[in-house]
């Protein structure tokens, strides 16, 4: 088992250099050091990005998803609350996820900043929440969903009702819910920047890139590139760890 992950991190380094390899040959033969930076001046710019206060907006970029990851759990859980108690038909939620998926969200991002131009801080939360949502509410769904023989188990042991729920369906909910949590990162890294970037946001990483493309600097917005991709393979690896170890448990 060790020998087959160790066989695929060996295969995807080599990728990742034979890709670096290419793009360094394709400088080399193209000479266009504006828009085909060298790879010494792109991790020159990334220890700079790292060595500076830019490198908080990271932190602030996280901390923004995860208001929209809380935001999304709360009415998620409302949702199946309601859901729970009233029994409401499905078909109301249904439509309104569909239209929410099929959203171009970039569009939508432009309509947002020139109605909201004058409070544009908060356009960013709410594309980001559009597109995190329906991860998320499809994410709580599939943790609050109890195998029925399961609950008919949990009928014939004995003591209070919620302590054997707690003690059995809680630690089943959590694999769920911490890969929605990853995901919903992974996902809102990609779309928050690139609110921040169609808004010119003050103070962020999307106002940073859109600076440096005015000013045809290629080199810093490859090593945002960079940091940003790195971010979210650290999630997605999370993620597939935890499926498989959910998985083997099966």
């Amino acid at each position: 088992m060790k020998n087959s992950s160790y066989k695929h991190i060996g295969i995807s380094v080599s990728v990742i250099i034979l890709l670096i390899i290419i793009y360094q040959i394709f400088t080399i033969l193209n000479q266009d050091d504006i828009f085909f930076p060298g790879i010494n001046d792109i991790f020159m710019k990334l220890g700079g990005v790292l060595g500076s206060r830019d490198a908080l907006l990271l932190l602030s970029l996280l901390g923004k998803i995860l208001i929209v990851l809380v935001v999304s759990f709360l009415i998620s859980l409302l949702i199946h609350f309601i859901n729970y108690v009233f029994k409401y038909n499905v078909d109301i939620v249904n439509p309104i996820m569909f239209i929410i998926k099929a959203c171009p969200f970039a569009i939508v991002s432009v309509y947002l900043y020139i109605l909201l131009f004058k409070n544009k801080e908060i356009i960013p939360y709410i594309v980001c929440f559009l597109v995190v949502f329906p991860v998320v509410y499809e994410g709580v769904k599939q943790a609050l969903s109890i195998d029925k023989d399961i609950v008919a188990e949990l009928s014939l042991l004995p003591g209070p009702r919620y302590m054997k729920y707690t003690r059995i369906y809680v630690p089943l909910a959590i694999s769920p819910m911490l890969i929605t949590l990853l995901q919903g990162i992974s996902l809102g890294v990609k779309v928050m920047v690139m609110a921040e970037y169609i808004c010119s946001l003050n103070n962020s990483i999307g106002l940073i890139i859109n600076n440096a493309k005015l000013e045809l600097d290629f080199s810093t917005i490859l090593a945002w590139l960079i940091l940003l991709v790195v971010i979210i393979i650290i999630f997605d690896v999370s993620i597939n760890l935890l499926k498989k170890k959910m998985d083997s448990l099966k």
